[in-house]
């Protein structure tokens, strides 16, 4: 759905400089590094070059400043839409540092960076079984080209992964990427950048839609003092629109990219007006305010609070149908956690006996998603028309 960095010639030479202490000892040093700098600042301008005329056409609607230490916290996504964490506080360990962690709607999946031993994050999933999380599995096709790799975020889709990385085709420190997990191979296909203005010059960890309620977030450190990010509040676009710079100029475009003044996207006020909506309501149900806890997105302008509020009998029939498969779903997710967990106890016939019906209560509940999903989507058209 969504598919990045400009810093002045004096910052990235600080940060990419050699220091005084190396200075006295090797008069060469120096010059070698200046040179480092300066290909790295090229490479950067060269790409940035490239990506400009791709910047996509992305209205925020709001923006916050918070603390970096915990801005995952600060981001309010639907609970229908996963969680998000640290890796610490998923897996109930005293694991440190920057991992970033998803959950799924159902609890039974997670994806999450953990540090190897010489400090390189990378991605792992792992499925809950028996109440712990078991199975993990290095993603290593997602790190053969980075130093890191962290921050992932899971779409509604099941297919569909973000996560930011450092390295790579990147515009310096952390970039957003995103993939496609091809079920066939078992297998993620090669990231892409998502390009501008998702990212920049500064750390860009995270890029997040919330499908439920048609809102995104991004997390960058650009333009920011230490210890600090901003949360940028966007609305998702349906396809990716490049800006027309022969239309703007360039001048608005090198702004747009790189997010100068969000007020320069609200091009549509009733679109700004009902983003905006909505987003209230989403962060009123996070601190228990809604109104009976119902949360129905019809568009990007409506969302339905209470039943009364679909147009025919027949939408609500179907809306208390939704509610009986997302609640099957979750039985069916906790029975399936039970025979797996029974099944990885157990002893070599209990595994025989179970292990047909773990692979048939898989296909049952990867039905019941999608047929979840498909409701979803009849009930929206229906109230739309």
């Amino acid at each position: 759905m969504l598919k990045t960095k400009i810093i002045s010639l004096s910052l990235l030479m600080l940060a990419t400089g050699v220091t005084a202490g190396a200075q006295s000892r090797k008069k060469a040093a120096p010059k070698k590094a200046n040179t480092e700098t300066t290909d790295e600042q090229e490479r950067v301008e060269e790409l940035r070059k490239r990506m400009l005329p791709a910047t996509a056409q992305v209205m925020f609607i709001d923006s916050m400043v918070t603390d970096k230490a915990d801005f995952i916290s600060k981001i309010p996504l639907n609970r229908e839409s996963g969680r998000l964490g640290t890796y610490s506080e998923a897996a109930d360990t005293t694991a440190v540092g920057p991992a970033g962690t998803y959950v799924n709607e159902f609890g039974n999946r997670m994806f999450y960076a953990k540090a190897d031993s010489s400090g390189r994050y990378q991605l792992y999933t792992a499925d809950k079984l028996g109440g712990k999380w078991t199975s993990e599995r290095l993603i290593a096709e997602l790190g053969e080209e980075f130093s890191d790799v962290n921050y992932p975020y899971m779409m509604a889709d099941g297919v569909t992964l973000y996560f930011a990385a450092k390295g790579g085709d990147g515009l310096g420190g952390y970039d957003v990427y995103v993939t496609r997990y091809d079920r066939e191979a078992g297998r993620f296909y090669e990231p892409e950048n998502a390009g501008l203005p998702y990212n920049s010059t500064g750390n860009d960890y995270y890029c997040v839609t919330d499908e439920y309620d048609n809102i995104g977030w991004l997390v960058t450190d650009r333009r920011q003092p230490e210890g600090k990010v901003c949360i940028y509040t966007f609305v998702p676009a349906e396809t990716r629109m490049a800006y027309d710079a022969e239309t703007i100029g360039q001048d608005k475009l090198e702004s747009l990219a790189d997010i100068m003044s969000i007020s320069d996207t609200w091009t549509d006020e009733a679109k700004l007006k009902a983003a905006r909506t909505r987003l209230v309501a989403m962060k009123a149900r996070g601190t228990g305010e809604g109104e009976g806890g119902m949360s129905f997105v019809i568009n990007d302008r409506t969302v339905y609070t209470s039943p009364s509020d679909f147009k025919s009998p027949a939408n609500r029939q179907r809306y208390g149908k939704l509610c009986e498969m997302k609640n099957a779903a979750r039985e069916m997710a906790e029975d399936l956690d039970d025979m797996r967990r029974k099944y990885s106890d157990g002893s070599p016939a209990t595994k025989r006996q179970l292990s047909a019906g773990i692979l048939k209560a898989e296909r049952q509940l990867e039905t019941l998603e999608t047929g979840i999903k498909q409701m979803e989507k009849e009930i929206r058209n229906a109230e739309n028309l």
